[in-house]
């Protein structure tokens, strides 16, 4: 056991628009007001536009169908071609019972979030931001109604999940695949887009309450609206609250892994104190030699934190005459969390003449060191972190119909986020000094509660409060719709041009340390699409029912670090009808986030002894020397980078009409993945070699600190043997890739239907490498499990309904530590049962509108697996348990 205090720490988007806008000319002949079509540009016939991970898809009346817009392409009317498209339908959302956005994409197996809950981690900096296929959130593009959002907490480019009123979302969609070519920023692994209801007649109420062991939950919403033919408005509310969970609140946690192969993980650091002298190690209160005080600081924080939240959604839109329309949203949300915390773990070294000193018996002690958990400097065995976050995103816009059926949109988005944090902690001079102190009005006791008041305030009033504001602003115009009548469809096209303006602003304090950032980016961006129905019902031949190409490409120029091109390829050919086969082929991108950029960049010192521990520099042998180091922002970061590819398959056979099936393969290979250098190879990887500075010259040593907020450098200076640059780089690489699949099926009866989903998600390959000349890691033999899948079973009886879902996560194999080193250790699988009942009352008096649920999740209150590390839990998963549910939704 170590006792000292450890710091661990191709296409131009240009020339494809202008080569679309050349080719425009035959498209003048196609009729303004044309019947809806389907993705070949063919008469629409009453089947889905996506394939869906849940038997369901983008419903519109006819007359509507042709003017949507499916995620994953700007064009009207068609889907993504070649991708592979998951949809959760407003029908889904009422079957799953979902509260909250959160809740509901925790049903979506390719997500991260699958059948787990925002742990109390990050609290409210970015803990809710979604991911796909175990890659990093910030890989993911998160949207409302194809437009970006403004993120919450401290990534520009990462926002949470939109907090959207439940009653207000008309479904979700989800393209799991490179979709830069289209949105620009942050399409690596997909885009989640949630689209909203647009208009609605009349009044819905929906209220849920719902109990856990520790644990409560409470959500109420409503929704008014009105349609009056030329226009309608719509205005949704909701509440939400829930109880937090804390760590002592679940008995399956383990600190101690020495019966299992592993290591001791308590701390050592408790109420009780622990006391050091020269190397003998005494437990307060009893001091006697050779023993140790052990506690679980775990258990008084937060597994779930609190959460309260207020959301509203506003939509309108008008027509003004035959052609042109305008339209605007605004989501709202605010919300405050409060995570507890273990008040943090302290060290300090005190002399005998402080009043409060204890000497060990026997030991003739005049100075020793003391390891404390300071409960009675705050008072309680917890502190409560605040994270207070206010969004807005709104956007506007006019739609003008022009001849041929072609479209122009002029619209703009505003889009404000504020995040104010606070998070209690201890000053480490005014620790000291009252180490040092001499009287009781000066001294510390760290062994019990006789510090004075006046030396607990200023031991503890040095906390990090902080405000963030981000703004992003959007001026765009589209212009898309059919171009030429081909023998296989229409030719479609679309075409645009964007400004965005992206900024952060922090202020605030970190302990007595000021920590302003004001940042900001420019970008411009050009893109084009364009959709070749090849054969279609005007032209097909045997195997060639029908052929469509996609191409799109994007153009951004970004004022910080330049310019990127991402095009792409997609293909969809049926050979005969019900059986499609498709492939995409793209490059993506994700731009630094504006905190990669800029965040404030902190100067931290280690001295010799301690680098020997934390920095060890194998060229120095045994001799090592004081280091200074750097963490934050790097302002010569360049874009992370990916090559995506999917291949896939959908059948929906014509003997078997009710059912569905698809799988799609994809690969994934992403690069210049933004990150801080590893201690483990920052000496030993030539990747590094130019971030480690050994005997550097005061030129250099002055130029790099010039940069950076000094944190606990010690005046004056000593004589610096290494200075490590760890700010962030761009080092990773990640190659991966894997099978989606979807079987569902739906059986009418004579009493009403019976429906079966299973839907998934299997890795084949999860390489990473910490930089491109790093030993290669397999991320399935380090925490990524291979499988998750969801499976429904449910049928509809009149006014019944009931659903039973079951949720299976792969076991994870991951190293442990161990006594002598690491060892390997593989987790059970982790496999919940979720249940939902629905009633629907008769339609005459109050009873008339009202629809009565019960849920039940976790039904077996599954204990998580086991792994001898991580508090003893292998992989995600929810802490809440088994939750049971009551609903009440009426409509008036």
């Amino acid at each position: 056991m170590t006792w000292k205090t450890k710091k661990r720490m191709a296409l131009s988007g240009t020339s494809l628009i202008a080569a679309m806008l050349f080719t425009s000319g035959p498209g003048w002949a196609q009729a303004a007001n044309a019947a809806p079509q389907d993705a070949s540009g063919n008469p629409a016939a009453d089947t889905s536009l996506a394939q869906s991970a849940s038997d369901t898809a983008p419903t519109a009346a006819s007359d509507e169908t042709h003017d949507i817009i499916v995620t994953g392409t700007s064009i009207r009317g068609v889907p993504p071609v070649g991708s592979n498209l998951i949809s959760v339908s407003r029908d889904d959302i009422k079957t799953i019972g979902a509260a909250t956005t959160p809740d509901l994409l925790a049903t979506v197996p390719q997500l991260n979030s699958f059948n787990s809950a925002p742990r109390a981690n990050n609290g409210g900096a970015g803990s809710f931001a979604p991911g796909l296929r175990s890659l990093p959130p910030a890989a993911t593009l998160v949207l409302m109604n194809g437009h970006r959002l403004v993120a919450g907490g401290a990534n520009e480019t990462n926002p949470d999940y939109p907090l959207i009123p439940d009653l207000a979302i008309e479904r979700v969609e989800i393209v799991a695949d490179g979709a830069s070519s289209i949105y620009g920023s942050d399409a690596v692994a997909g885009v989640v887009n949630f689209v909203t209801r647009k208009s609605a007649s009349g009044v819905e109420a929906n209220v849920r309450y719902g109990m856990a062991d520790n644990y409560h939950s409470f959500s109420a919403s409503g929704l008014i609206g009105h349609d009056w033919g030329s226009g309608s408005v719509l205005l949704a509310y909701q509440y939400a609250e829930n109880s937090n969970i804390r760590g002592g609140d679940r008995d399956y946690r383990v600190q101690d892994f020495r019966p299992y192969g592993g290591v001791d993980t308590r701390a050592t650091a408790c109420p009780s104190p622990n006391v050091v002298v020269g190397a003998t190690v005494y437990a307060a209160p009893a001091l006697a030699p050779n023993t140790i005080n052990h506690c679980d600081n775990g258990a008084v924080a937060d597994l779930f934190p609190s959460s309260r939240v207020h959301s509203a959604f506003l939509t309108a839109h008008q027509g003004l005459g035959a052609h042109v329309t305008v339209w605007g949203d605004l989501l709202y949300s605010d919300r405050k969390d409060i995570v507890r915390s273990a008040p943090p773990v302290q060290g300090v070294t005190i002399f005998s003449s402080n009043p409060f000193f204890r000497a060990p018996p026997g030991s003739g002690a005049t100075v020793e060191t003391v390891y404390f958990r300071p409960d009675n400097l705050f008072g309680a065995d917890h502190l409560n972190n605040t994270y207070h976050t206010k969004v807005g995103n709104s956007s506007a816009g006019v739609d003008v119909r022009l001849p041929r059926d072609l479209k122009l949109s002029v619209y703009g988005t505003y889009d404000w986020a504020t995040n104010d944090a606070f998070l209690p902690s201890i000053s480490p001079v005014a620790l000291a000094v009252a180490g040092f102190g001499t009287t009781a009005a000066t001294a510390l006791d760290p062994f019990g509660s006789g510090t004075s008041p006046a030396v607990t305030a200023a031991i503890t009033n040095n906390p990090t409060a902080v405000t963030i504001q981000q703004r992003t602003k959007l001026a765009a115009v589209k212009l898309d719709g059919p171009l030429a009548d081909l023998p296989g469809g229409q030719l479609k096209i679309a075409v645009g041009a964007e400004y965005r303006r992206e900024t952060f602003q922090q202020r605030g304090f970190v302990g007595t340390t000021p920590v302003p950032e004001n940042l900001g980016r420019n970008i411009y961006s050009l893109y084009g699409e364009i959709f070749v129905p090849i054969f279609g019902a005007g032209n097909e031949v045997p195997l060639l029912h029908r052929l469509s190409l996609s191409l799109s490409g994007r153009y951004d120029h970004y004022s910080d670090f330049g310019s990127t091109t991402n095009p792409k390829v997609g293909l969809t050919w049926d050979p005969v009808e019900g059986v499609t086969f498709r492939g995409t082929y793209g490059r993506s991108f994700r731009a630094p986030g504006l905190r990669d950029v800029g965040a404030t960049v902190g100067a931290y010192y280690y001295d010799a002894a301690t680098a020997a521990v934390l920095a060890r520099d194998p060229t120095r042998g045994a001799a090592q020397v004081n280091t200074v180091y750097l963490l934050g922002g790097n302002r010569n970061l360049q874009p992370e980078k990916a090559r995506t590819y999917s291949l896939g398959v959908d059948l929906q056979p014509r003997f078997l009409p009710n059912l569905r099936a698809s799988m799609t393969f994809y690969d994934i290979n992403f690069t210049n993945v933004i990150g801080t250098p590893p201690t483990s190879l920052i000496f030993t990887d030539p990747t590094f070699a130019s971030v480690v500075y050994r005997n550097p010259t005061a030129a250099q040593l002055a130029s790099l600190l010039a940069i950076a907020v000094p944190v606990n450098l010690p005046t004056p200076l000593p004589a610096i043997g290494n200075l490590l640059d760890e700010r962030r780089g761009n080092f990773g690489v990640r190659k991966t890739n894997g099978l989606d699949f979807d079987v569902n099926y739906r059986h009418p009866t004579g009493f009403g239907s019976l429906f079966a989903d299973v839907a998934g998600n299997y890795i084949l390959k999860f390489d990473t490498q910490l930089s491109p000349s790093a030993p290669v890691s397999n991320g399935l033999r380090l925490g990524v499990p291979r499988t998750t899948l969801r499976g429904t079973l449910g049928l509809t009886a009149g006014p019944i309904s009931a659903a039973a879902f079951v949720n299976y996560r792969d076991g994870i194999t991951n190293a442990f530590n161990t006594p002598t080193g690491t060892s390997v250790y593989s987790a059970h699988s982790y496999t919940t049962v979720d249940l939902r009942v629905a009633v629907t009352l008769p339609n005459t008096g109050l009873a008339s509108g009202t629809q009565l649920s019960l849920q039940i999740n976790d039904l077996l209150d599954q204990t998580p697996p086991f792994f001898p590390a991580t508090d003893g839990i292998g992989g995600n998963y929810n802490p809440i348990g088994r939750f049971v549910a009551l609903n009440l939704r009426k409509t008036f």
